[in-house]
């Protein structure tokens, strides 16, 4: 029998741009084309990762090629997960940390708003961001880039870091984890395999200071019941929803009927509106060098848990009216 041919990172860097332009959307676009690349097709996460398009929510902050790009390098190594537990997780952090170092390196920075300089929440962020071309472009370049990038993550192993024996044994926090957790025991909407995963998002993703984790397990939660479906999707509804997201961005009522940003919009604002900030580094007010530094000030931090606790109960709030 002959093997498949090995696609090569060209293909990779092509395909996506391509599903950029499919999906009308970073995040669904960037795991997509991860989960096709490691042949590892997973539905409802890539589901869940709908609102965390344009910096979450369209909110400027952690772009979502970095975001679903991040969480496809996890499930690249979901094997070493189930198998090694903590020690896998400090591995995969590293990577993760890793790679948002490339990203800033080579395309200035990690954040949405500081790399498109747009405002999605106005109409003129809007259509400066369409037209005439060139903040799409830079899109679509960085995202052709990012993802020939990861294709060589395939042949690297896991790096093993040493971690003293407390840290093995004792059950660490994970921010966005914490709150997938809570919504399932509040509303029954869960998935097993993005628990897993999310506790990349720890410390603003792989430690790097963006969007805050509890954030962004709220948007996903919810994007479990109000994602896309994009891979049984066709152009028309997937343009359809694009334009009603978008709109819905600039208006108080909502236009038609709920979905991922006119719902997660008001996830958004309830969490700003509380913590003074979506970004990690600036609620906390420090950036953390590694594992036991974060479970250090998370397993004392009132604010953190309080933010948990907000993220939980907006989302699971927000389940309840749909289902």
């Amino acid at each position: 029998m002959n093997k498949p041919v090995e696609k090569r990172e060209g293909y990779w860097g092509w395909r996506g741009s391509f599903c950029l332009l499919k999906d009308l959307n970073c995040a669904l676009a960037s795991q997509e084309v991860l989960q096709d690349m490691i042949d590892k097709r997973e539905d409802r996460v890539l589901k869940a990762v709908t609102g965390l398009e344009g910096g979450v929510v369209a909110s400027g902050s952690t772009c979502g090629v970095v975001t679903g790009g991040a969480l496809g390098l996890a499930l690249m190594y979901d094997d070493d997960l189930q198998k090694k537990g903590i020690t896998a997780e400090v591995g995969v952090m590293s990577l993760v940390g890793e790679y948002i170092k490339w990203f800033e390196d080579n395309y200035g920075s990690s954040l949405c708003r500081e790399r498109s300089g747009i405002n999605f929440y106005t109409t003129g962020g809007q259509l400066r961001y369409l037209l005439p071309g060139d903040r799409v472009g830079k899109c679509l370049w960085h995202i052709g880039g990012a993802m020939k990038h990861l294709c060589a993550y395939q042949k690297k192993e896991l790096p093993e870091l040493s971690m003293e024996k407390e840290q093995i044994q004792n059950e660490p926090i994970h921010c966005a984890q914490a709150v997938l957790k809570g919504i399932k025991n509040r509303t029954g909407i869960g998935d097993p395999l993005l628990e897993r995963l999310s506790f990349i998002f720890d410390g603003g993703l792989g430690y790097k200071g963006g969007v805050c984790g509890a954030l962004v397990g709220a948007i996903a939660g919810l994007n479990l019941v109000l994602g896309m479906n994009i891979r049984d999707s066709n152009y028309f509804k997937t343009i359809k929803a694009f334009v009603v997201g978008h709109v819905n961005l600039l208006i108080d009522k909502p236009f038609g009927f709920p979905e991922p940003f006119c719902v997660g919009k008001k996830i958004v604002q309830k969490f700003v509106e509380k913590a003074g900030a979506i970004e990690c580094s600036f609620i906390t007010d420090k950036k953390f060098p590694g594992w036991t530094d974060f479970q250090k000030h998370i397993s004392s931090s009132d604010k953190c848990a309080g933010l948990i606790e907000l993220a939980t109960t907006e989302a699971s709030n927000a389940i309840k009216s749909l289902i």
